[in-house]
């Protein structure tokens, strides 16, 4: 949380750096600075639909990778990561990470950034409609079918094969099938999605959403 509410009740600004986004030191093109702030400003409409405190707002700030997010991280901000494992090794990357002394601040996308996308493929179908290649659905593919996203491994693996299986695109003479970039598409994606939904699904993202408000 980046600052307190004083006694006389004015807005409260509450910091999330999560893994996400370009290194600015690598010299990222005008495209991916592009899609850097756009992925900004999806995190930041997602999770402030969550907030049930009107003096509060959340500005939610990529930090391209857990190392850099724990070096920018400010006293009282939170860090968002991905977990990249199975929920019962929070613990393990956090110890892994040094971030024992601020456990409390910080929450994990189980087990990617993309199993949120996964949990809601109704977003992934609208987002792409004019794409589809056939009236087969998402939610009925094997790759999610039955399966709590959390238990999915390398989830935006998973999203790239979907995207590749169900959307295509005419490029001059060529159809070309869809595929994913964590820049390119993440943001469209998740700026639609519903945090009630995510709360529902995700423990961490209730904890994280419980915290701020």
């Amino acid at each position: 949380m980046a600052e307190r509410a004083d006694r006389r009740g004015e807005m409260v600004t509450i910091t999330v750096f999560f893994e996400g986004g370009a290194n600015p030191t690598s010299n990222p093109n005008a495209e991916t600075i592009e899609n850097t702030s756009r992925l900004r400003e999806s995190f930041n409409k997602l999770l402030n639909q969550g907030l049930t405190n009107e003096k509060v707002k959340i500005a939610a700030i990529p930090a391209y990778s857990i190392s850099n997010a724990v070096k920018l991280r400010k006293v009282n901000s939170l860090l968002l990561i991905d977990l990249d494992a199975t929920k019962d090794k929070k613990q393990q990357r956090i110890n892994d990470n040094h971030l024992t002394d601020i456990q409390d601040c910080v929450f994990f996308m189980v087990q990617e950034m993309e199993a949120w996308i996964l949990s809601q493929p109704n977003v992934i179908e609208e987002s792409f409609k004019k794409f589809k290649k056939n009236e087969l659905l998402l939610s009925e593919d094997d790759s999610i079918s039955n399966k709590h996203p959390e238990n999915i491994a390398k989830p935006s693996i998973v999203l790239d094969t979907l995207l590749q299986r169900y959307f295509a695109y005419q490029k001059g003479a060529k159809i070309k099938k869809l595929k994913y970039g964590k820049l390119k598409l993440a943001p469209a994606l998740i700026e639609r999605l519903d945090i009630q939904q995510l709360c529902e699904t995700f423990e961490d993202v209730q904890l994280l959403m419980k915290k701020i408000n």
